[in-house]
């Protein structure tokens, strides 16, 4: 009877482990591996992410039969390579870069496998046309555009035009100098510039170009100053002193006006590229591709207001809410 009764209780551990073990433990998920790496948190990087989704949704995948790991690094390139690391020892089928830090770490560590590699917002495509097995899409602000939009705010062309720029953005050379061209087009207009090595520094830079007397700030595609902002917009607002962003969210956070390109858009175009490509393209099949020619102008009356700035006449400007 004592053996009967040991064997009963055996019977009922044995099961009681299979149940705990059937409720606790799930199934290893073996689905394909999407990558997602993006380069710092701002509105428009985050329209990139949530565009690319509905651009691999357009292209014909399920995102139901993948695993999506999406990761944000906080404005570090150190941080960006620590994550495509991850994501090559993974073998994901796909690693989409958002921005030129996360794009440049992405195919680097991708370099040598299979894995393609999908950029986007990226500005300057020389800083990845060295790596095989990728594609993607480049954003190119529209300075001719905002330079009109600038002087229209601002009355008059011969401005000092403050610009922040950071070590951690490749692209910001190119930038600039697309910049600077289209300031030749008005007499006596000035670009003033400070490089950024350490974002603790930014607000020593911003009261540097303040202090060299600009009149007015214009945002490059620079993600690390844009990740700063308000730090930034701290300064300029207490010296009457206007930034115009670089594309429509920083106009929602605080700055003055924009002539901005939809980044929504950009991201699409990156994910009808990956779906392509994981439908069986090869990446150097996939054509890359730049956002650029249309903006549409925005503009924050309540910073025009606190700022004492008229709101001027101008096709298409459209007032935006924060």
């Amino acid at each position: 009877m004592k053996k009967t009764l040991i064997i009963i209780a055996c019977i009922v551990l044995v099961a009681a482990l299979t149940t705990a073990c059937f409720m606790g433990c799930s199934e290893e998920d073996n689905r394909p591996i999407i990558g997602i790496i993006q380069f710092g948190d701002h509105g428009s990087l985050n329209n990139c992410h949530n565009g690319i989704l509905l651009g691999l949704k357009e292209g014909g995948i399920n995102l139901d039969d993948y695993k999506i790991e999406y990761v944000v690094s906080n404005f570090s390139g150190e941080v960006s390579n620590a994550q495509a690391k991850t994501l090559v020892n993974k073998n994901a089928s796909i690693i989409i870069a958002i921005a030129t830090p996360s794009a440049i770490a992405a195919a680097t560590h991708a370099a040598g496998t299979e894995i393609p590699v999908v950029y986007d917002a990226v500005s300057d495509v020389k800083t990845v046309a060295k790596f095989e097995n990728i594609t993607g899409v480049c954003d190119l602000c529209p300075f001719e555009d905002q330079l009109a939009l600038v002087t229209s705010f601002m009355g008059r062309s011969n401005l000092k035009i403050g610009v922040l720029m950071s070590t951690e953005e490749d692209s910001d050379a190119l930038q600039l100098t697309t910049l600077q061209q289209a300031a030749t087009a008005y007499t006596g207009m000035e670009i003033k510039t400070r490089t950024i090595a350490d974002i603790t520094t930014v607000t020593t830079a911003t009261q540097a170009l303040i202090d060299e007397g600009v009149d007015c700030f214009v945002n490059l595609l620079d993600n690390t100053i844009v990740g700063k902002l308000q730090e930034i917009l701290g300064i300029t607002n207490a010296a009457n002193i206007p930034v115009f962003g670089s594309e429509i969210e920083q106009v929602k956070d605080g700055c003055l006006a924009s002539a901005s390109i939809d980044y929504i858009t950009v991201g699409k175009l990156a994910g009808n590229q990956a779906a392509k490509i994981l439908k069986g393209t090869a990446a150097s099949q996939v054509a890359p591709e730049t956002m650029q020619g249309h903006s549409t102008p925005y503009y924050n009356e309540a910073v025009a207001t606190a700022l004492n700035i008229a709101v001027p006449t101008y096709e298409g400007l459209t007032k935006v809410s924060a």
